[in-house]
């Protein structure tokens, strides 16, 4: 008898990490003075136009310019330096069980494909589905290209994973942090809820989900 094929979709953010990597990479460029003034002064301008950092979130002009290269290094060195030590353990435990048990590990995160990079190189996940950045000679032009996974988008994404893959969504697993993250977590037979929010421990609770700290 054929056997299914499953998968376990984590996210980054709150999940495995219970910080916002962006958020810390930022605060880790404008330590060390890697962004233009003018980058600076344009995303603080919008910033203050939205006055929450969730709507400010989409604007990436603060990379507008930059090589990609050099952030790509930047990037690497923030995660050694302070992505790194925030893994939750426990986060790390299962990733590790599901690929001891022949699980496909899904990193899916709304965050920059740079910042879940090197979470993907380091737990030697199977498949990586991350923000986008458009590219012009080898530079950042602060646009978004594809489709964000965020909300309904992660769920989309990991049907269209299952599609591409065989996965059996309803023997799989999914972990997610944030209320958005119910649209992907309703798909999977398995869905984790872990360090929830407010709004996603209510759905956790409605729905019977589990819920891990």
């Amino acid at each position: 008898m054929r056997t299914s094929k499953t998968c376990a979709v984590f996210d980054l953010d709150g999940t495995i990490i219970r910080v916002s990597s962006e958020q810390v990479f930022l605060s880790y460029m404008l330590s060390h003075g890697e962004i233009p003034i003018p980058n600076l002064l344009a995303w603080t301008s919008n910033f203050l136009k939205v006055k929450s950092l969730l709507l400010a979130k989409p604007n990436k002009v603060y990379l507008r310019g930059l090589a990609q290269q050099h952030i790509h290094e930047i990037a690497r060195r923030c995660f050694i330096d302070t992505l790194r030590p925030s893994i939750a353990p426990h986060i790390a435990e299962l990733i590790h069980a599901h690929r001891a048990e022949g699980q496909t590990v899904i990193l899916m995160s709304g965050s920059l494909s740079f910042l879940v990079q090197p979470f993907h190189e380091y737990f030697q996940t199977d498949l990586m589905v991350a923000h986008e950045l458009e590219v012009v000679d080898g530079k950042f032009t602060g646009q978004r290209v594809g489709l964000h996974p965020f909300a309904e988008n992660k769920a989309k994404l990991a049907q269209q994973l299952a599609t591409e893959h065989g996965f059996d969504l309803s023997n799989s697993y999914a972990y997610g942090n944030h209320h958005t993250d119910a649209h992907k977590l309703a798909l999977f037979g398995h869905p984790v809820a872990v360090n929830p929010d407010r709004k996603l421990r209510q759905i956790a609770a409605e729905k019977g989900w589990q819920i891990e700290q």
